[in-house]
């Protein structure tokens, strides 16, 4: 659920927009973990297919690439050097971070994802940083707006795996 709190003019105060990010900072941290616990399921079959492409844990690489390259636009942004997003196509930037992470083992992946998000708790509340890029070519988000984009990715991906994981092998397979 997004919450918005607006000052009387229509437009957030400094202090209620200071409040929407921690409201969507705390829904990307609980989407993170929620993705985490997944992967502690002990039947949860990490080798299942999620789509023609990726299995879970090449789903899991997916989610760390662009959460590594959210905290990382963040340190950047909040040191004042210039951002790095990825570059290229959607399916160019998402097949490259699964193959740079593909050879890292769950707990690696989930150490990873766990720093990043500290990383981002550590830096989406500077005001200093107002647009950060997503991807180039491609469209940059005020913290609030890319906040609530990861939290939406995440929550996406963890119903997919789950519906997943869920569905009858056999049935699958038709």
């Amino acid at each position: 659920m997004k919450q918005k709190a607006f000052g009387i003019r229509g437009a957030p105060t400094e202090s209620e927009l200071d409040l929407n990010i921690r409201f969507a900072l705390h829904n990307v941290h609980c989407a993170v973990e929620d993705i985490i616990q997944l992967f502690r399921i002990p039947v949860f079959d990490l080798s299942r297919p999620v789509n023609p492409r990726w299995d879970m844990k090449d789903m899991l690489a997916h989610l760390v690439a662009w959460h590594e390259s959210f905290a990382k636009n963040l340190v950047l942004l909040a040191k004042g050097e210039p951002p790095d997003p990825p570059r290229g196509s959607l399916g160019e930037v998402n097949r490259e971070g699964v193959l740079r992470l593909r050879g890292q083992s769950i707990d690696q992946l989930i150490r990873r994802f766990r720093k990043a998000q500290k990383l981002i708790e550590a830096h989406a509340l500077d005001e200093r940083i107002v647009i950060i890029p997503y991807r180039k070519p491609g469209t940059s988000y005020t913290r609030l707006q890319h906040l609530d984009v990861v939290a939406h990715h995440i929550r996406g991906h963890f119903w997919e795996m789950l519906r997943k994981s869920l569905e009858n092998p056999d049935r699958a397979a038709e």
